[in-house]
């Protein structure tokens, strides 16, 4: 989890999860601060709009579902990124899953 500055503030593997799954997570959720849209959103705007080409080569960028906004009203307070499901948009269900637990104590 990041907050709007984009710094950590939390972070959880699993066991058994793959090396790269703290830093697939890490990325998604700063595209998600980024561009502050959820991953999947990003995502099917990229196949009509594609990102600039200078985007790419800054750092922590990646264009992948699994990043989350979280949002205290209309104020985005942070971003959540999940890696490492296996199936199609499963990091984005955990994500929104994970945000939905939390929303009666955002304010």
């Amino acid at each position: 989890m990041l907050d709007p500055a984009g710094l950590q503030q939390a972070f959880l593997r699993g066991d058994g999860a793959g090396i790269h799954t703290v830093e697939t997570a890490d990325y998604k959720a700063n595209t998600t601060l980024s561009f502050r849209i959820d991953g999947i959103d990003l995502v099917e705007r990229s196949k009509t709009r594609p990102p600039p080409g200078p985007i790419g080569k800054l750092p922590r960028l990646l264009l992948a579902q699994g990043g989350v906004l979280i949002k205290a009203g209309d104020e985005i307070v942070g971003a959540i990124g999940i890696s490492g499901a296996k199936g199609n948009n499963i990091d984005t269900a955990c994500a929104r899953a994970g945000v939905d637990k939390i929303k009666d104590r955002l304010r």
